[in-house]
C-alpha cells in the first residue's frame, strides 16, 4: 500500500515561499541546480511550443533519490542541503549551488502540478504536487497529504525526471534562447555536465549577441574550430574569454588569448567575447596531469596569434557598427542644436561629440546615460557666451575708446555669467565626490581618479597646478621600481603635480576609511626624498585619508607636510564656492 507524503516545514519558510523569479527562465534554472548538485552528468530539457497544452520536461542522469530520502530530505522545506550534508558533492566534489531549500517549489511558479519521478537502487518513486491543493491549505501545507507511488526498477537506474503539467497562462513560455544564454554562464563551461534544450547541447558562447565561427587548419594538418559571441554587453569577468576544449574536456581557464595586453581595448570591451575552441584529444602537448597547455606547443601558438587577430577584427567590426547607429540616432539632435553655434566652431564640437560617443561606447555606457553626456556638451555650447563677448571686443578695438571700454565691460559680464555657471557645476561635483568619500568601500585608486584633474578644491593655490605626462611618467616609474613582486600590494597611490611657478606637489592618496598618522608620514617623506632626487627640487607634500590624527596634525603643522581629511577639503571647497555665488548673485 503506497502511504501519502507530507511537507516537513522549516519556521523561515512563509518568508521564503514568498519570494519569486524574474523570469520563466531562471525559475528553470533552480531545477537544473537541483539536477546539477544530484551529481547529474547529462540534464535534458524539453520545452513545449508555445499555447499548446504539453508540459516541460527536465530529465537528469544523477544520484536519484529512495522513498527515505524523498520523504525525509526532498520534502523539507527550505531545510538547505547545505546544513544536512556539507558544500561538497560525495562524489564528484561539486559546489553545491542549492543554498536555500526552496528550489523545489520554482516548478510550481510556471506549473499548477508538478510530478516528480525519481529512480536509486532498484526502487522508482513519483510523488504529485498541485499548487492548487498547497494554496488551498494556506498556512498548513504540512498537512496537505502529497499522493506517493513506489514501484521497483532495473538496480542500474537512477536520476530524476520532473514535469511540470498545466503551465501558468498568464506568463510567457520559457524561451530556449533566453535559458541556453542563462545556463551558458553556469553550466558552460563545466566539462563534468552536458545540459541540452530540445535536443541541443548549450555551450559556453551561447550568449546573445553577434556570433562568429572560423575553422583553422594547425601547422599539423589538423582543425581547429572556434565559436564565439561578442555579446551586446559586458559579462561577468569570470564568465568572459574563450576556453579550449580538447575533445570534451576544458583545458585551463577561460582567457582572452593575448587580448588582454592590448592597451586600446578597455576591460568592458574585452569582456564581451565569450566563446570556445574545439579541437581533437592530443592535437595540443598538455601538462603532465592535462589540466593546461604547454604554451610553446606549435599548433598552440600558431592558433593563438590567429585567434587574437581575428577577435581583434570581429570587436573592431561589432563596435564600429554599434558606434555608427549611435551616431546615426544622434545625428538630427546633434545637428538642430549645433545650428546656433559658429560654423568655425561646430566642426570641432561635432568632432568632440562623436569622439565621446565613441569612447562612451567602447567604455560600455547605456545609451540613455550617453545621450545625457551630449546634451550637457550642447547645453555647454550655447549657454557659454565667451565666443561671442570675444568677437565684440576684437571689433570694438578697432573703433573709437568709448566702443571699446563697453565691449570689456561686456566681456567682464560674461566672465562673471561663467565664474557662476562654473561654480554650480562644482557644487554638483562636491555633491558626488562626498558621497565617494564617505563610502566605506571606496580605494586609493578611485580617490585619485575623482581628484586628479579637480586640484583646486585643495585651495586657490592648488587650482593651477596639474600632473602632466613627465611627471605621470616619474612617478608610474617610481611605483613600478620599487614596488613589484610580493611588495606590489603595497604600491602606493601618489600624484606629483607642478604650477607655472615650478613648485611641486606630492599628494599620496589613502583610503576614505583610514586615519593618517605618523606612518603616512614617515612613507611619504620617503617618497618625496627619492622624487624629488630625481627632479632636484624640493616637494610639498599633501597626504589624504578619511580622517586625520589630531595630535600629529598640531605637531606638523607648518612643516611641508600637510595632512586633510576627505570631508574637510570637500567641506572648505564648498564654504568658497557658496560665497562666491552669494558675491555674485549680490552684484550691482
Amino acid at each position: 500500500m503506497n502511504k501519502p507524503a507530507h511537507f516537513s516545514v522549516d519556521p523561515r519558510v512563509a518568508t521564503i515561499l514568498g519570494e519569486n523569479y524574474s523570469s520563466s527562465e531562471r525559475a528553470l534554472r533552480e531545477l537544473i541546480d537541483n539536477a546539477w548538485d544530484a551529481e547529474a552528468r547529462s540534464v535534458r530539457i524539453t520545452l513545449p511550443a508555445p499555447m499548446t497544452p504539453d508540459s516541460i520536461i527536465i530529465q537528469d542522469d544523477g544520484n536519484g533519490m529512495k522513498e527515505q530520502e524523498l520523504r525525509q530530505e526532498y520534502l523539507n522545506i527550505a531545510s538547505p542541503r547545505i546544513s544536512r550534508k556539507g558544500d561538497r558533492t560525495p562524489n564528484l566534489n561539486r559546489l553545491v549551488k542549492g543554498r536555500r531549500g526552496v528550489g523545489k517549489f520554482s516548478g510550481l511558479i510556471l506549473a499548477d502540478e508538478m510530478e516528480v519521478v525519481t529512480r536509486a537502487h532498484g526502487t522508482q518513486t513519483r510523488v504529485t504536487i498541485s499548487k492548487t491543493v498547497l494554496m488551498a491549505a494556506g498556512k498548513d501545507i504540512e498537512l496537505v497529504p502529497l499522493p506517493v507511488e513506489v514501484d521497483p526498477c532495473e538496480k542500474a537506474q537512477h536520476g530524476t525526471t520532473v514535469i511540470l503539467k498545466n503551465l501558468n497562462p498568464r506568463l510567457n513560455f520559457p524561451q530556449a534562447d533566453k535559458l541556453r544564454e542563462i545556463l551558458a554562464y553556469d553550466y558552460g563551461r563545466e566539462s563534468g555536465v552536458e545540459i541540452f534544450i530540445n535536443g541541443d547541447r548549450v555551450h559556453r558562447h551561447e550568449i546573445q549577441g553577434t556570433k562568429f565561427t572560423k575553422d583553422y587548419t594547425l601547422p599539423d594538418g589538423k582543425t581547429a574550430t572556434v565559436k564565439w559571441t561578442v555579446s551586446e554587453k559586458p559579462v561577468a569577468a569570470r564568465n568572459a574569454g574563450i576556453v579550449l576544449r580538447a575533445g570534451e574536456k576544458a583545458i585551463g581557464k577561460p582567457h582572452h588569448w593575448g587580448l588582454e595586453h592590448e592597451e586600446q581595448l578597455t576591460d568592458r570591451l574585452r569582456n564581451r567575447v565569450v566563446g570556445e575552441v574545439r579541437i581533437e584529444s592530443e592535437t595540443i602537448e598538455l601538462t603532465a596531469a592535462g589540466g593546461d597547455v604547454i604554451e610553446s606547443d606549435k599548433n598552440f601558438e600558431y592558433l593563438s596569434q590567429a585567434i587574437k587577430e581575428d577577435i581583434r577584427a570581429s570587436l573592431s567590426e561589432v563596435h564600429t557598427g554599434e558606434v555608427n547607429l549611435a551616431k546615426a540616432r544622434w545625428t538630427q539632435l546633434m545637428k538642430r542644436r549645433l545650428e546656433a553655434v559658429p560654423e568655425h566652431r561646430r566642426a570641432i564640437a561635432e568632432d568632440r561629440l562623436e569622439k565621446l560617443i565613441s569612447r562612451s561606447y567602447q567604455e560600455g555606457e547605456k545609451e540613455e546615460r550617453i545621450t545625457i553626456l551630449i546634451n550637457l556638451v550642447l547645453d555647454a555650447l550655447e549657454t557659454d557666451e565667451y565666443w561671442t563677448v570675444c568677437k565684440e571686443v576684437e571689433a570694438a578695438e578697432k573703433s573709437d575708446v568709448f566702443i571699446f571700454a563697453q565691449a570689456l565691460d561686456k566681456f567682464g559680464l560674461a566672465d562673471l555669467a561663467f565664474i557662476g555657471q562654473q561654480a554650480e557645476r562644482r557644487r554638483t561635483y562636491l555633491d558626488s565626490l562626498d558621497k565617494l568619500a564617505t563610502d566605506t568601500v571606496t580605494t586609493e585608486s578611485q580617490m585619485h581618479t575623482a581628484l586628479q584633474h579637480s586640484l583646486w578644491i585643495f585651495g586657490n593655490e592648488y587650482s593651477l597646478m596639474s600632473s602632466n605626462r613627465q611627471l605621470r611618467s616619474i612617478v608610474q616609474d617610481f611605483t613600478e621600481k620599487n614596488y613589484k613582486g610580493t611588495d606590489a600590494t603595497d604600491r602606493p597611490d601618489l600624484l606629483l603635480a607642478a604650477n607655472v611657478e615650478g613648485r611641486h606637489l606630492l599628494v599620496e592618496f589613502k583610503r576614505p576609511s583610514i586615519t593618517v598618522g605618523r606612518d603616512a608620514e614617515s612613507q611619504a617623506i620617503k617618497y618625496a626624498d627619492t622624487l624629488s632626487g630625481q627632479l632636484g627640487i624640493s616637494l610639498d607634500i599633501l597626504i589624504l585619508g578619511g580622517l586625520v590624527d589630531q595630535k600629529l596634525q598640531s605637531d606638523y603643522s607648518g612643516k611641508r607636510t600637510e595632512f586633510l581629511s576627505y570631508r574637510a577639503v570637500i567641506a572648505n571647497a564648498r564654504t568658497q564656492l557658496e560665497w562666491l555665488l552669494r558675491q555674485l548673485n549680490e552684484k550691482p
